[in-house]
């Protein structure tokens, strides 16, 4: 039986396609749920207007995925089970088990079918799983199993330079650093002001020391050459 598709159906084919498939799978599932249509004469003739409209759901669809995806990618879940001295588990980590840390924890309403999970996780520690939010656009979830009685790992979000490289290249390299913000600071300037501050004091403190010696020298000097002049006469 031919079929308009109104959606991408795995094994049948992509939204607006015109695919044969088996009656009994059209009529007991894909014209009921609303997933394609009947190839008939009425239908065929506003395939092209149905399919305009496709493209445009696709579109809005893609837009609303990537907006996801700037939420959820790096975000972390993290459980806690019994485990053996090698790290393996007693147990398993599954797609379900994640989506619902994901939707309970995060807030976040995802299908655990689009997570890029071969196999159930078994051992701790960090792991990437990969989420599917729509074709060619994916979130990474990361998974931090630990052994009950183990600290946490702390999840850290990436600084990130506030500052674009036309700005940065403005700027003299020799009289400015970062901070961990990412904001520029004149580090090197005040350093060496300050340095030179040092300096000035520690010369006055030199030339002081050095007339205070001098006069001390001085004074026992020129008593005694006055008192050997006086025994001359």
């Amino acid at each position: 039986m031919k079929v308009i598709l109104l959606e991408d159906v795995v094994g049948a084919g992509n939204a607006g396609d015109v695919v044969e498939v088996k009656s009994g799978y059209a009529r007991n599932k894909l014209l009921p749920s609303g997933i394609a249509l009947e190839a008939n004469k009425t239908n065929m003739k506003t395939l092209e207007h149905r399919r305009a409209k496709i493209a445009a759901k696709k579109a809005a669809d893609k837009d609303i995925a990537q907006a996801l995806q700037v939420r959820l990618d790096g975000k972390q879940v993290d459980f806690t089970a019994k485990a053996g001295d090698s790290g393996k588990l007693f147990g398993s980590v599954t797609a379900h088990d994640i989506a619902a840390a994901v939707n309970n924890t995060l807030g976040f309403d995802i299908d655990r079918r689009k997570l890029l999970l071969d196999a159930p996780i078994k051992e701790t520690g960090m792991h990437d799983v990969k989420y599917r939010i729509y074709p060619e656009v994916e979130a990474v979830i990361k998974v931090n199993i630990m052994a009950e009685g183990a600290p946490r790992i702390a999840h850290v979000e990436p600084l990130r330079d506030t500052y674009s490289d036309a700005v940065l290249e403005s700027r003299d390299d020799e009289n400015y650093s970062f901070n961990a913000g990412g904001k520029p600071e004149a580090a090197l300037t005040e350093a060496a002001e300050t340095a030179e501050a040092a300096d000035e004091e520690a010369a006055d403190e030199t030339a002081d020391e050095a007339a205070d010696e001098a006069a001390d020298g001085t004074e026992p000097d020129g008593g005694e050459e006055t008192g050997a002049a006086e025994e001359g006469q």
